[in-house]
């Protein structure tokens, strides 16, 4: 079941499991790490919300799907004690996120984007720290301090320009990381009685009955190139950075804390910039390469813990 493993006490962490962990969100940083150069190519011939309907809608079938053909339908559903929470944290780590980086995407550079989702341990650590009890220590105000500045370096003037159209972009990338941080806050506070591919199912649900919502009603006279490229990018988005990626991200949860798996995908933005670089040809400038330090460091913090005295 799923909260077999996150049954012991979460301070304590076991090799397995935490190897166990790195391998899953190595899968990640591939997957999220590299999709922003491909949203960024697929925007070119669909609009946001009906780019993340399909993605969303295509991924709950093809869950659902699975679930019936190994389970039966019976066993699609999950836990009904457990449907609106899991909802809710499907809509802050799926709908809220992806539309929000879909439109940060549509005003700053996909470089600017990445650094500024993977402040995620940041904002991880502080509500931990609200909702899970985690004590803020002084490397990880310290780490806040890091985050901030890397922030500060990548909104500066001199690091892109300051007009109207790069706002919008800053705001819902930061909207979208904070959002993140609590659904994996509130999703590691719960101990999960059903399975990791049910909770996924109704996570993605949720999700794709939210953004299919708004995108008949936002981008109804929306003109759509139904191109060889864009069918490939969204197949793959289906499959790979969302159906397989919310499951790795489950069971990643349920072995390390929200902080600690949010700072080893910090190796996701080092991936996600070098593709953009070479694939979109994107300038990778030395105000965005400060920046990029900055959140790194902050996030490393984060996973320190001073020795304990005996």
């Amino acid at each position: 079941m799923a909260g077999k493993p996150d049954a012991v006490d979460p301070g304590r962490q076991d090799a397995a499991p935490q190897w166990q962990a790195i391998g899953l969100l190595g899968v990640l940083i591939f997957a999220w790490g590299g999709n922003y150069t491909w949203i960024t190519i697929a925007l070119r011939d669909i609009g946001p919300w009906t780019f993340n309907a399909v993605r969303y809608c295509g991924a709950a079938v093809l869950v659902g799907a699975v679930l019936a053909l190994r389970h039966g339908a019976a066993h699609i559903m999950p836990a009904r004690r457990e449907r609106g929470s899991l909802a809710v944290i499907g809509l802050l780590q799926g709908a809220a996120l992806t539309v929000l980086i879909t439109f940060s995407l549509k005003w700053i550079e996909s470089t600017h984007t990445i650094l500024l989702i993977y402040t995620n341990p940041v904002w991880s650590l502080l509500f931990s720290a609200c909702l899970l009890g985690e004590r803020l220590t002084l490397p990880s105000i310290a780490a806040v301090a890091l985050g901030l500045l890397g922030i500060a370096l990548l909104i500066n003037p001199f690091a892109m320009p300051w007009t109207a159209t790069t706002v919008p972009g800053i705001v819902s990338a930061l909207a979208a990381t904070m959002g993140w941080a609590l659904g994996s806050v509130l999703y590691r506070r719960e101990r999960w009685q059903s399975t990791f591919w049910q909770q996924v199912f109704w996570q993605l649900a949720a999700s794709a009955v939210a953004i299919t919502l708004a995108a008949a009603v936002l981008e109804r006279d929306h003109m759509m190139r139904p191109t060889a490229q864009l069918t490939a990018i969204t197949i793959y988005n289906i499959v790979v950075p969302t159906a397989l990626a919310y499951w790795c991200w489950s069971q990643a949860l349920a072995r390390i804390r929200p902080s600690a798996a949010s700072q080893i995908l910090l190796l996701s933005p080092v991936f996600g910039v070098a593709q953009s670089h070479l694939v979109l040809g994107e300038p990778l400038t030395p105000a965005l390469l400060a920046s990029a330090v900055c959140v790194v460091a902050g996030a490393a913090l984060t996973f320190w813990r001073p020795a304990a005295r005996g």
